[in-house]
């Protein structure tokens, strides 16, 4: 992980006032690390953290020059003993949650940004810092699928500061898992409109407006099941049951034809399927298309044999006498 300016900036602001004299390379190590030659800053410091280990500002700034290197563990490592330490600065625990989230461990991760947030208020610009720990442990979260604390973290990131499309995204996928669709919809689309043609969004948009159309047909609000599944289509077409429900909707409605059409790409989708080629029969029979039907509904029979669909195939039988 490279260190951004702005994490720079304020390790310095907050880490130059303080040092005892008789630290006498630590202004070197500071220009060094502003330089962002880590390796040279990390010499300097060694001479006097090797005499004295008990030196907090030098751990700390030994765990940000190991983090600027990506080595996240001597990163940990620096970084934990300057917490041992007694380390009040906001640089200690937001660089250590950082280096354990590029370690994937993010249950740690959490808690030291937790810290980090209680500190951030003692920074020039408090509500800056709160937002890159929203913004580094929503996605934290997310990692852990704690979807709510996921949400809540991001939802905060974003209303802060300008937000890119993986924050979006994120937060999309948080509410999806947390049943506010409407929501998720939203940010999905943000997303979207900023990184367009992801096909990560677009899975995640295609399940987001899927589960508002069954929503809808479970409300018997056909006409926006119809519109929610028609949108899910737009992102997710190979998926059968979108197609099945999708017709569900229309035949509801005694749109026949476009219940057909729907099931055509339904079982197309899901050949071994029997529900959707006996619900198939049934929009052949409501259109009295009699051997279409009979053929659908023998096909459900060979898959799944049931009393009703073999009363369906009697029904038909007779019907084509008639």
């Amino acid at each position: 992980m490279k260190i951004t300016p702005l994490l720079r900036s304020l390790v310095l602001a907050c880490l130059l006032a303080a040092v005892p004299a008789a630290r006498a390379d630590y202004k070197q190590a500071v220009a060094y690390y502003n330089q962002e030659q880590f390796a040279k800053a990390i010499q300097e410091l060694k001479p006097d953290l090797d005499k004295s280990p008990d030196w907090e500002f030098g751990q700390r700034l030994l765990g940000l020059c190991y983090l600027g290197l990506g080595n996240n563990a001597l990163a940990v490592s620096s970084f934990t003993r300057a917490a041992e330490l007694q380390s009040t600065a906001f640089s200690t625990y937001y660089g250590l949650g950082q280096a354990y989230f590029n370690m994937q461990k993010y249950a740690d991760s959490v808690t030291a940004l937790g810290r980090a947030e209680t500190l951030a208020a003692r920074e020039k610009n408090p509500e800056a810092e709160k937002t890159r720990v929203y913004r580094l442990r929503g996605a934290a979260h997310y990692r852990l699928q704690r979807f709510d604390a996921a949400a809540a973290d991001l939802a905060r990131a974003l209303r802060n500061g300008n937000g890119d499309w993986t924050g979006h995204s994120m937060l999309g996928v948080s509410y999806l898992n947390t049943n506010r669709t409407g929501e998720a919809i939203t940010e999905l689309e943000r997303a979207l409109a900023m990184k367009p043609g992801d096909p990560s969004v677009r899975e995640a948009l295609g399940k987001a407006y899927f589960k508002k159309g069954i929503t809808a047909l479970s409300g018997k609000d056909y006409a926006a099941a119809i519109q929610a599944l028609g949108k899910a289509r737009e992102y997710d077409a190979r998926n059968g049951y979108l197609h099945y429900n999708l017709a569900e909707a229309y035949l509801f409605q005694k749109r026949y034809p476009d219940a057909e059409k729907s099931l055509g790409q339904a079982v197309a989708l899901l050949p071994n399927h029997a529900g959707v080629h006996a619900r198939l029969g049934l929009v052949y029979e409501k259109q009295k298309k009699w051997d279409q039907a009979l053929k659908a509904y023998r096909k459900a029979d060979a898959l799944a044999p049931s009393k009703e669909i073999k009363e369906a195939i009697q029904r038909i039988t007779e019907n084509r006498k008639q």
